[in-house]
């Protein structure tokens, strides 16, 4: 563990009496540094926030426990994410500028990368829908918006207009034939412009593996990844579950001809993620929800082209056209959900 040598300042911090046994990276993420820390009688997970992502790490840590504790009240039925006490009893701690937390690892748990059937699909459907309706009554004024504009479909619209006008005339041609698609799918702003959606709690990263599920019983134990729960439109949050649980293929698979949704997955979505709420919906939310989706696939064809378009400055890529890759399989996941 001697490489890990640098953690054991920022371990003494928090409120456990156990011996540190071992600590190995977590490799799954992309955005915060993680660890598994096993000790003789439980284990942890530390995580360094990322503070170029989330740049008032207080308040999404403020989120996280408003969050968690009114799930407590509600004795909402499923494991809570809860971070563990600093020694001076705060959320994290402050270590050279760097805000890290430490969460109870649950055991017996995994993850998965993708939807295997439709079984799958139900359940984390469902369970990310009872997490939203558990939260019907979340005193709303309190809850921080952790990334501003995060799901602003009109403003990436806009700086998807700006990206076309700046950037390099040669990337502009490699990217026109995606940049004339998108275009004519700009009427898809119309609906969320003109009507008015409840503002909810959502979680904003309804991917499948922000499910732990037991690996014995293969039930749905907890929902995880909370740092982008602030106050939102739901439509995003079943959005972006159709948009990676329908595919076949990931979204940087070239091979565009297969990219298309997979109906039998996005009925069992639909009917889990209704089951969640219970019949709580407003009738306007359950009728948009296919909206949302073709909206989400939308808005991330626009920030993927438009990353492309100046430069590929805010997703990391293998190669230089990897967005325009991502942007064009987007484009054809979102037909498939208009022919639908």
């Amino acid at each position: 563990m001697s490489q890990f040598i640098h953690l054991y300042p920022i371990l003494q911090q928090f409120q456990f009496e156990s011996k540190i046994d071992l600590i190995e990276p977590i490799e799954i993420g992309h955005i915060n540094q993680t660890y598994k820390v096993n000790m003789d009688r439980s284990s942890f997970v530390l995580q360094k926030i990322n503070t170029q992502i989330f740049k008032q790490p207080v308040e999404v840590m403020s989120n996280i426990v408003m969050v968690g504790e009114f799930l407590k009240t509600k004795n909402y039925p499923k494991e809570i994410l809860l971070p563990t006490q600093s020694v001076d009893n705060q959320n994290f701690v402050v270590v050279e500028d760097s805000y890290w937390r430490l969460f109870p690892f649950i055991s017996n748990t995994q993850t998965f990368n993708e939807v295997i059937n439709e079984e799958m699909a139900f359940v984390a459907a469902f369970t990310f829908g009872e997490y939203a309706n558990y939260l019907q009554d979340f005193p709303m004024e309190g809850l921080f918006e952790t990334i501003p504009n995060f799901h602003n479909t009109a403003l990436r619209f806009d700086q998807f207009l700006t990206a076309i006008s700046h950037t390099k005339v040669s990337r502009k041609k490699k990217a026109q034939r995606a940049i004339d698609k998108l275009l004519t799918y700009q009427y898809l702003l119309k609906d969320i412009s003109q009507l008015t959606f409840p503002i909810r709690v959502t979680h904003n990263d309804t991917k499948i593996n922000n499910v732990l599920f037991d690996k014995t019983t293969g039930k749905a134990v907890c929902v995880i990844d909370l740092d982008t729960l602030m106050p939102g439109n739901l439509l995003y949050d079943f959005g972006d579950m159709v948009r990676t649980f329908t595919p076949a293929l990931d979204e940087n698979s070239e091979d565009y001809d297969n990219i298309q949704v997979r109906p039998a997955i996005l009925d069992a979505l639909t009917k889990g993620y209704l089951a969640g709420w219970g019949g709580a919906l407003t009738k306007l939310e359950e009728t948009s929800l296919m909206y949302g989706a073709q909206l989400t696939i939308f808005e991330q064809a626009l920030r993927f082209l438009t990353d492309f378009l100046n430069g590929n400055i805010y997703y990391k890529v293998a190669k230089k056209e990897q967005n325009l890759v991502r942007a064009k399989n987007q484009i054809c996941l979102l037909e498939s959900l208009l022919k639908m």
